[in-house]
């Protein structure tokens, strides 16, 4: 497989893992089950405690794409803390420059055509993104199984799988879509999905390349040469070095 490959299949998993994270919040936000946290506490540090549990349920999803995208890292698992950091830095670039994009746009473009942009594009993008967490988490199975035929399938499928689901279950496909109906929660959704996805693989597909060409490669050594090769180039020391210590 291609470094290029490698990546895209990473990003995918990490849009799957992180997408799936922030929408389980908003789930659990939307249904009350924040609220009756809060009810275990007393009324009067209801303020206190959510300045501590906001930040923590926000970086929730992206440790979590992180060390997902980090544990399906090949040949073997990269360190989970390289994951976690690209996800958190690539979620908080993507909404720094998004912010700033979209204030720009709002800005120079006609009222109508911004409120015609704001009724349709985060629902359009929330029903992409769907598609993408499906493959993404086909993808993270087929990784895990290291199964070749799934990880090829795995968006087939899920076009297949999305065109039943559009035209048998509509209504089901929009009421999961219109939990992510604030613009903040949109927003934030759509961050971690790119930007955390992005910037937890490629994180860790730097910290994985360090691994197999650094000193602590662990037995692996990589060859840059094609001549022939000599004794205690096969990763481990030759006799002779061995007796001389």
């Amino acid at each position: 497989m291609t470094r290029r490959l490698e990546f895209w299949e990473l990003a995918a998993c990490g849009a799957a893992a992180g997408g799936t994270g922030v929408w389980g919040l908003a789930a659990a936000a939307r249904i009350g089950w924040l609220r009756a946290f809060l009810d275990l506490f007393p009324h009067s540090s209801w303020d206190a405690l959510t300045w501590v549990l906001i930040p923590v349920l926000l970086l929730l999803a992206p440790a979590a794409q992180g060390a997902i995208v980090a544990r399906l890292a090949a040949p073997r698992p990269a360190p989970v803390r390289r994951g976690v950091a690209g996800s958190v830095a690539g979620t908080l670039l993507v909404l720094l420059a998004a912010s700033t994009f979209v204030l720009a746009l709002i800005r120079r473009l006609p009222a109508p055509v911004v409120g015609m942009l704001a009724r349709t594009l985060p629902q359009t993008l929330i029903l992409g993104c769907g598609g993408l967490l499906v493959g993404g988490w086909l993808l993270a199975a087929g990784r895990l199984l290291q199964s070749p035929r799934l990880r090829a399938a795995a968006f087939p499928i899920v076009v297949l799988v999305g065109g039943a689901a559009w035209l048998r279950a509509r209504g089901w496909v929009l009421a999961a879509a219109y939990v992510l109906d604030r613009a903040e929660v949109v927003a934030f959704f759509l961050a971690v999905v790119f930007g955390g996805a992005f910037g937890a693989a490629w994180s860790v597909q730097r910290a994985t390349a360090a691994n197999l060409t650094g000193a602590d490669a662990g037995g692996y050594n990589v060859r840059t040469s094609a001549g022939p090769m000599r004794p205690g180039e096969s990763g481990e020391e030759s006799f002779p070095s061995m007796v001389r210590k």
